[in-house]
């Protein structure tokens, strides 16, 4: 596009913006976090999975589920309802 005898260098990014816009989903599912907790951490991980995957199903991905990167637990010695709990997060993307 030309405006005034120059050419506007946005219009061709935001063209190609576009269409990447729109072919990602195709390409990869989204980012899906979730949380738990438990009193092992092997249980507030897997809390944290199926928190994941209930986040990926209500946006329509009812596929199967994978991890993305490692999980984070964090130690809690104090917490005021549970004492000494485990808590963790973890991403995964899931297929349609």
């Amino acid at each position: 596009m030309y405006k005034h005898g120059k050419r506007l260098a946005g219009t061709g990014l935001t063209a190609a913006a576009l269409v990447l816009l729109v072919a990602s989903p195709a390409v990869a599912s989204p980012l899906f976090c979730g949380a738990g907790r438990g009193l092992t951490a092997q249980n507030a991980v897997q809390g944290a999975l199926d928190d994941a995957q209930n986040s990926a199903q209500s946006e329509g991905f009812y596929g199967a589920c994978t991890l993305s990167g490692e999980p984070q637990i964090f130690e809690v010695f104090d917490d005021p309802y549970f004492g000494h709990i485990f808590r963790a997060q973890v991403n995964v993307t899931c297929l349609p």
